[in-house]
């Protein structure tokens, strides 16, 4: 996608990616906040990476090693396959049964000529609203470039936890976070579905300079380019991103008020900039030390 659009769709979901040969000098930031008895790390995520793309490795390993929790945006190991779909489903299909044709109305036709031109086939998601959509494409755009969710840091991370036997929780429930999506409004949804479908072929090259300030810890230029990609869509940023950064700032407040080390993992946008995470919690009056 271009400007807000692309990162407003692959920021949330952070279908981002990270290329394998340089896994191993990436650092990518982390913060350790201090509470009255414990400590609380913050971690950004990207979502999906090359086989080998991330490894807990430095002051994340140590971080991780030290949490007696560690902390997701949702946590979904308690729940079963079978509602994991009945409440994408329930978010991703029109309630009123409606296609994505029907949904797209004049863009429709739009959207098959530039499908047609990517090399993807829309039939299969007619039943579908075009926000999720438009992330499917992403992600299967992604997948032609070898990158998955099951190599993300997220599902390295739960491998970890899942092996040493360490407490989980999220700072959402499922329907929560899929409510942020299906909730947008229904121009921004086709724009961004067509958006995907136009840059579908070129998406690595799309994301590059966003990534590779994740792997270098470049905090300042996550921040800008979270800035210039909203500002032509106002209060997207705030429903997408910034108000869930306060609902989680109580909740981590809440946990550095307790007795367990938490290491926390959300989307890197989510912990950049003035109204990032990190420096929420320093307004509150926490140290917060970057790593």
């Amino acid at each position: 996608m271009t400007d807000a659009v692309r990162r407003a769709a692959l920021a949330l979901a952070l279908a981002a990616f990270s290329l394998a040969s340089a896994a191993a000098a990436a650092r990518p930031a982390l913060w350790e906040i201090e509470g009255r008895g414990n400590t609380v790390w913050l971690f950004g995520s990207v979502h999906v990476l090359p086989q080998g793309g991330f490894g807990i490795e430095g002051p994340l390993a140590e971080a991780f090693t030290a949490a007696e929790q560690v902390c997701f945006e949702v946590d979904t190991s308690g729940l079963p396959p079978e509602e994991i779909t009945a409440l994408t489903l329930a978010r991703a299909v029109d309630p009123a049964g409606r296609t994505l044709f029907e949904l797209l109305g004049p863009q429709a036709e739009r959207a098959r000529a530039l499908a047609a031109a990517a090399g993807v086939e829309l039939a299969p998601f007619a039943r579908f609203e075009p926000w999720f959509v438009g992330l499917t494409v992403a992600l299967l755009a992604l997948q032609q470039h070898g990158f998955d969710v099951e190599h993300g840091v997220e599902k390295v991370m739960e491998g970890a936890v899942d092996r040493d036997g360490k407490q989980r929780c999220g700072l959402e429930t499922l329907d929560e976070q899929l409510g942020f999506l299906d909730g947008l409004p229904p121009g921004l949804q086709h724009e961004i579905l067509l958006q995907t479908l136009e840059e579908a072929g070129d998406i690595e090259a799309e994301v590059r300079s966003m990534l590779a300030a994740w792997q270098d810890g470049d905090t300042r230029t996550l921040a800008r380019l979270l800035e210039e990609d909203f500002k032509d869509y106002p209060g997207l940023d705030d429903k997408l991103i910034y108000e869930r950064n306060e609902r989680w700032a109580d909740k981590v407040s809440a946990m550095l008020g307790g007795s367990d080390d938490v290491l926390l993992v959300v989307g890197a946008l989510h912990l950049v900039g003035p109204r990032g995470l990190p420096r929420l919690l320093e307004q509150r009056g926490y140290r917060v030390r970057r790593h």
